[in-house]
């Protein structure tokens, strides 16, 4: 585990310089604290930070085979290493590590490309081959480890993280179209970054650079068509099967590891699965609110859990300076994000680094399995359209004028009941968007006049919808989920809150053998009429106890919105000052300052909104003062006035 970094010349004459390589890298040094190296072969220059998870003592990189053809820089885990290198030796290849990067190295050798269809794992690589100046760049199926590109007529620079894109030269330029959909969504696609040119490798696709330019495969894709002749039964054995696998797989490590528990259903089967595995005792980490805020707290829930598997149980209740922490955190995101779950993913990563450099995250079940309650949108949307046309629209009037909060259930619920009865009687696709976007394209406009409504962007949410439209209603709404948010706001928070402390996240539940097994479920098995995940709880059924099942889901976040009433007042106020607004030229004053009194005035739950207005004047005063530290502040930079060229 670690970050890359490196770039291209596009002419081959070109030489690549060692310090630039070397600045690239020292901006990432969070993500591997363990060692470090960097490589320059004619144009091409590669780049890493190491974190040593697996062979601490000879997993230096870059790597290079014998003959020094091609050489190599790895950022994650191949999990079936072993069974590759075995196949690759009885091919009559020698090997001098007892590394993964090694057996990824020797397989492109061996193999090519292809190589990538036998690697269980989560991975960004860029390999070298200096016989034929070529270079390769890869991601995993699903998106677990991020890869940054940006091109130039002259040059391709690759990166874990766009701040070493940025110490590479990178320019500074804002893409308001990105802009659009991040203020519509609350995070920003992987075909996109907030900064021009800027994006990434996509999930599951590869590219090959040669100097007669560039093409990019995908090499991996999910195909959903259903088995409809197993029982139920045999599903369920099935699914427990294949998760206890890939847990008993990704435990590979020659370092200590534990587990993030909430209590759910995914971070307490995982917890089941590790214990039965290992038959050794278990670390559990946990996260925790009081007072006004514990209903986003987790800890009873993950007590039970842990008195059950006797782990080896730690918790953090926390009160944090939320002031002080959102600048550093934003600044390790890359980018700003709408989702509050970063923060506490970062507190219970510091919390779990202190005693282990592996954590086992339950990211992905609600995707793979069914777990969303927006999945029943479509069969709720079904019934409700028998109720008369006259009570349907009495009831979606009536839900706006219901105040809503996200840090009260009851008022949470109504939430939920007003995204459905304002949204029920759109298209498929309308209607799935209306219950997953931030806000409208109008109350985008209004917050940012002017900016472009990044049609291309919304055309790509659109193609994954349809590429899994079918006999069944749920189907296209997790594979958009799959190709969009998962990837580009769930594993990116998890990947670079984890990372910015030195810890390792795996994420069993999105092997690519269990998403593949799933897919072929047929959706009236994972949504059981209204019963969510309902062939997941089947397969753990008799392996957790009852208790888990009962739980009523709870989202993984922070009272984010009550903040913005107490601790983070001043801030947001500062940071969305109507003068600041006004030099910037990118927000409208009068609609932000709205915004910001319905939130206040609990007429509407505008927490993912400021959430989104705040870290974004975030990271936009850290671009403008081109920060490279983490020591970056808060304070708002002078602005050029007008819709800025530059950020």
């Amino acid at each position: 585990m670690c970050g890359i970094a490196g770039f291209l010349h596009r002419d081959r004459r070109e030489p690549a310089r060692l310090e630039r390589v070397i600045a690239m890298c020292d901006v990432i040094a969070h993500r591997g604290p363990d060692d470090s190296g960097q490589f320059v072969d004619g144009p091409a220059g590669l780049g890493m930070r190491r974190l040593s998870i697996i062979d601490l003592v000879s997993g230096h990189q870059p790597m290079n085979t014998a003959d020094g053809r091609f050489t190599i820089v790895f950022n994650g885990e191949i999990y079936n290493y072993r069974d590759v290198r075995r196949m690759l030796e009885a091919d009559g290849h020698r090997f001098q590590t007892s590394s993964d990067t090694e057996v990824v190295l020797r397989a492109y050798e061996s193999l090519g490309p292809s190589c990538l269809d036998g690697l269980n794992g989560m991975f960004a690589l860029a390999i070298w081959d200096g016989k034929e100046q070529t270079l390769f760049l890869a991601r995993d199926r699903v998106g677990i480890k991020p890869l940054y590109i940006y091109e130039s007529g002259s040059e391709l620079l690759f990166a874990s993280e766009i701040k070493s894109l940025l110490a590479g030269g990178a320019p500074r330029d804002l893409n308001p179209e990105a802009l659009f959909y991040f203020l519509r969504y609350g995070y920003v696609p992987s075909t996109a970054s907030l900064l021009s040119g800027i994006r990434q490798v996509l999930p599951g696709h590869y590219m090959l650079v040669t100097p007669a330019g560039a093409t990019t495969t995908r090499y991996w894709s999910v195909d959903y068509a259903a088995d409809t002749a197993r029982t139920e039964e045999d599903w369920a054995e099935s699914i427990y099967s294949a998760l206890r696998i890939a847990v008993e797989r990704q435990l590979v490590s020659d370092v200590p590891l534990g587990a993030f528990l909430s209590g759910g259903l995914d971070s307490s089967s995982l917890v089941s699965l590790m214990a039965s595995v290992t038959g050794t005792t278990v670390s559990t980490y946990s996260i925790g609110f009081e007072g006004e805020d514990s209903f986003h707290s987790e800890l009873e829930d993950a007590r039970f859990v842990a008195r059950r598997y006797a782990t080896r149980h730690h918790e953090i209740l926390v009160k944090p300076d939320v002031a002080s922490l959102l600048p550093r955190l934003v600044y390790h995101l890359d980018q700003p994000l709408a989702d509050s779950s970063f923060l506490v993913t970062y507190l219970v990563s510091t919390l779990a680094r202190q005693t282990v450099k592996v954590i086992i995250s339950g990211v992905g079940g609600d995707e793979v399995f069914g777990g969303y309650r927006r999945y029943l949108g479509p069969r709720l949307a079904a019934s409700y359209a028998r109720v008369p046309a006259g009570v349907r629209g009495w009831l979606a009037q009536a839900s706006t004028k219901v105040g809503v909060d996200r840090g009260s259930r009851l008022k949470n619920l109504a939430r939920l009941g007003r995204t459905f009865l304002t949204g029920s009687e759109l298209p498929p696709y309308e209607q799935y968007d209306h219950a997953i976007r931030m806000q409208g394209v109008d109350d985008v406009l209004r917050l940012a006049p002017g900016l472009p409504q990044a049609e291309a962007l919304m055309q790509e949410r659109r193609r994954y919808f349809a590429d899994a439209s079918g006999a069944d209603g749920i189907t296209p709404l997790l594979n958009l989920d799959l190709n969009t948010s998962l990837a580009d706001s769930l594993l990116l928070l998890t990947d670079k809150m984890t990372m910015a402390t030195s810890l390792e996240a795996r994420v069993p539940l999105l092997d690519h053998e269990v998403i593949e097994l799933a897919a072929r479920i047929p959706a009236t098995l994972k949504i059981k009429g209204t019963r969510l995940r309902h062939i997941q709880k089947q397969a753990m059924r008799g392996h957790l106890p009852d208790e888990v099942f009962r739980r009523k889901k709870r989202g993984f976040g922070c009272p984010v919105g009550r903040w913005f009433r107490t601790e983070l007042r001043e801030m947001l106020r500062d940071m969305l000052a109507p003068d600041t607004l006004r030099r910037e030229g990118l927000f409208d004053p009068a609609a932000v300052d709205a915004a910001i009194a319905a939130h206040d005035q609990h007429r509407e739950d505008g927490s993912e909104v400021l959430l989104a207005l705040l870290t974004f004047q975030i990271w936009h005063a850290q671009m403008r003062q081109g920060q490279s530290s983490s020591s970056a502040s808060a304070s708002p930079a002078q602005p050029a006035s007008g819709m800025p060229a530059r950020v």
